[in-house]
């Protein structure tokens, strides 16, 4: 008897340590699964899904990620709501964007903060899921430096900014996403926000680009070094 409750232990104890593994797996598979078919939409149905008025955009309703809300809760994202692709090559990033603020459009991807925002005009800001594993979502974004370059897309042009600024800041200093950041800076502008390694601390940390260039859409020039 002893020895079946000190193997049922140690079962038990091994399952707890992978549970992190597990859900960071989870995850990971769904941004890849997104990212999969944002890659093989067309440029037409990207925007169909930008005038899609099911997305949210309630930031009280996120929550960090958590092994209840990845491997027991349902993060099968919703391809309607699907605007985009992010790359940022320095730090091998390459997730989907979606249209509004939720739980399961952060936990596939980047999530746009504001209704009506357009790539390429005033600010773009894009939301992400801090995590440790720097694979995952928003994992790496403290990585990026000044001058790397961000690459958004719509399946029709590529818009390339380049980093001006790392910053960070009160997670209720909003006007970093509003469009009067671009007028101030007298270019359009990105606006990439995570949580400052966890939504506890009180702070947000961005990262800010400049729109540099625009190209025709391709792969290659997608995830050119």
């Amino acid at each position: 008897m002893k020895k079946l409750l000190a193997v049922i232990l140690i079962l038990v104890g091994a399952f707890i340590m992978m549970i992190p593994t597990l859900k960071d797996n989870k995850v990971e598979q769904t941004v890849q699964e997104t990212v999969k078919i944002v890659e093989a939409i067309t440029p037409e149905v990207i925007e169909e899904n930008e005038a899609n008025e099911e997305a949210q955009f309630d930031y009280s309703v996120v929550e960090d990620i958590t092994v209840t809300g990845t491997l027991l809760g349902n993060i099968k994202a919703n391809p309607k709501l699907l605007v985009g692709q992010l790359v940022i090559p320095s730090v091998g990033m390459n997730i989907s964007i979606f249209k509004g603020i939720n739980n399961t459009n952060l936990l596939a991807g980047a999530a746009t903060m504001r209704a009506n925002q357009k790539m390429g005009e005033g600010n773009y800001p894009l939301a992400g899921h801090y995590s440790k594993n720097k694979d995952i979502l928003f994992g790496s974004l403290m990585d990026v430096q000044v001058g790397d370059p961000i690459r958004i897309t719509n399946k029709k042009t590529i818009y390339e900014y380049i980093v001006y600024e790392v910053k960070v800041v009160p997670d209720d200093a909003l006007y970093i996403i509003d469009d009067k950041v671009a007028a101030l800076y007298g270019k359009p502008v990105i606006s990439l926000m995570t949580c400052y390694y966890s939504s506890k601390t009180g702070k947000r940390y961005f990262v800010l680009g400049e729109l540099t260039k625009t190209y025709p859409y391709s792969e290659e020039v997608l995830f050119n070094d």
